[in-house]
């Protein structure tokens, strides 16, 4: 979707919907869109600045970081983004402001909205997105989704190897793994070792 600012005196509001196969930078298995992005904007525009602002809605398909399931996630997010125009600057160092990593570019006559809205879908997707809250996960042993039903692994083998593990941590204290600086000396034929 493309705004054409020579069309927008002051501002205008922009509605519609989004294919997500659309919206570049797909990242395939990772989620899919179950419907297309609903979009609400407020285009305001400024002499060589732009804002928009305005609700975004859609429907994705993700799979649980705990039990692998796939299970619809709807996002309604807000979009807030200005932009300036792109000026031809010369070949110099320039020092940017935190202020100035917040806003885009644009060049020409229009500005291709999908990316930025795109963008904010992705910001909206959690790092591991959770089926449910109390999700229970997969089965270590088994690999059975404990959502579904309870396995009845021998659970007790794994809790017997971490205490034999903890034991010889234990043992081994100060002198495994330690970052403590250890003096050593070498004399020709034979090393001793100072601790």
């Amino acid at each position: 979707m493309f705004i054409r600012l020579s069309e927008i005196e002051d501002g205008a509001v922009l509605k519609g919907k989004i294919d997500g196969s659309q919206l570049k930078g797909t990242i395939e298995n990772e989620f899919s869109f179950l419907a297309p992005v609903d979009y609400e904007l407020v285009v305001r525009k400024f002499e060589n600045n732009v804002r928009l602002e305005g609700s975004i809605g859609c429907s994705l398909s993700l799979m649980c970081g705990r039990c692998t399931d796939v299970f619809p996630f709807i996002i309604q997010t807000f979009l807030d983004v200005g932009l300036q125009k792109k000026i031809s600057v010369p070949d110099t160092e320039l020092e940017l402001a935190e202020e100035d990593l917040e806003v885009y570019y644009y060049e020409g006559d229009e500005i291709d909205i999908n990316p930025l809205i795109y963008e904010e879908v992705l910001l909206s997707i959690p790092i591991k997105p959770l089926c449910r809250e109390d999700c229970r996960g997969l089965c270590p042993v088994c690999g059975k989704n404990n959502n579904i039903e309870e396995c009845h692994c021998n659970k007790v083998a794994n809790k017997l190897l971490e205490e034999k593990l903890n034991a010889f941590l234990a043992r081994q204290g100060d002198n495994y793994g330690s970052s403590k600086k250890k003096n050593f000396s070498v004399k020709k034929g034979q090393t001793k070792n100072t601790l």
